[in-house]
């Protein structure tokens, strides 16, 4: 019986990557018809779950104080410390709810407090004010006071109003994702026009009045900074400044012109103070006022050394102690 002839090298990879393409087709309908039962949020802020924030208590019945702290990451450098602190002066009955993280705006902070509508605290410990510097960086005909001209706000919003993410939308945003870095040096003119000092405002009195709806009392905090006159990031790099010695450290380029994040950190301190005095609730620890400006507080133009987290916690712990003490009376 003859031999069958055997498809030739060439129809066999043809075969072999049609094949192929067939079942990346199959593969990619399928993962764009399978709908993530996750909520949006959890994706987007995983540490409103993480910190056990979303099952705190909706009542202040129970006899344990409740304390959320909402910030970037100069506050997050001091939640353990100001929890010890605390705990030593009010005891073990507090539970801390940390939801501040490295490079989150004022917006991110809103978002957060306004998912969790229904659960009670008896403080909000919020600091914010260089971050959001970074959102001036756009063409003002871009810019947008909910920071959608930024791409992690536009995606939010978009996958928010969804609902839902589909399996195919979370890969392709886990690939695509890239840290927002600095902006680069043409774009400084762009920095010039404050543009944020409004929209971070915005975000502060809307936090500030929901937290009058729930009854929370919310402790805010200006940014404290130190930018040398004779800075340069070269002299940065090189540790010809007189900034100390801390676990993070970063060039003020990070978040755009020097001079103009300096200027926008106090031009949102200047908010901070205005939000703080038109709401009862609200009670304001200027740290811009109460922490020196030198090398002894500062590893950069916002982050603090050892010495500098602990004259933080010694200005902030008291006026917490003093307003928890305030809502039990």
């Amino acid at each position: 019986m003859p031999d069958t002839p055997s498809p030739s090298p060439r129809r066999r990879r043809w075969f072999v990557a049609i094949y192929i393409a067939f079942l990346a087709l199959v593969v990619v309908a399928v993962m764009r018809l399978v709908r993530v039962e996750a909520d949006v949020w959890d994706y987007y802020y995983p540490e409103l779950r993480s910190s056990g924030a979303v099952l705190a208590p909706i009542s202040r019945d129970d006899g344990v104080l409740d304390v959320l702290t909402l910030g970037g990451s100069v506050l997050l450098q001091i939640e353990s410390a100001l929890e010890r602190r605390l705990g030593s002066e009010l005891g073990d009955r507090v539970r801390y709810y940390h939801l501040s993280t490295t490079a989150h705006t004022s917006r991110d902070s809103l978002l957060k407090y306004q998912q969790l509508s229904q659960q009670k605290f008896d403080v909000v410990i919020l600091c914010h004010g260089i971050n959001d510097v970074r959102m001036n960086y756009w063409p003002q005909a871009q810019f947008r006071d909910d920071y959608t001209h930024c791409p992690w706000y536009e995606s939010l919003q978009r996958d928010a109003s969804g609902g839902q993410l589909t399996l195919w939308n979370r890969l392709t945003d886990f690939a695509s994702q890239e840290g927002l870095g600095p902006p680069p040096p043409n774009k400084y003119p762009l920095g010039r026009d404050l543009k944020t000092a409004t929209a971070f405002e915005t975000n502060l009195q809307q936090l500030a009045s929901a937290a009058v709806t729930r009854d929370d009392r919310v402790v805010i905090l200006t940014m404290a900074h130190y930018l040398p006159e004779n800075y340069t990031r070269k002299a940065f790099r090189d540790g010809q400044l007189d900034y100390g010695i801390g676990d993070v450290k970063y060039a003020a380029e990070l978040w755009g012109k020097p001079e103009q994040v300096a200027a926008g950190i106090t031009e949102h301190n200047r908010r901070t103070r205005a939000v703080s005095q038109q709401h009862e609730n609200v009670r304001l620890v200027d740290l811009e006022q109460q922490v020196e400006p030198s090398g002894r507080n500062f590893s950069d133009i916002c982050h603090l050394t050892r010495i500098g987290q602990q004259r933080v916690v010694d200005v902030v712990a008291p006026v917490v102690v003093r307003v928890i003490e305030e809502g039990r009376r």
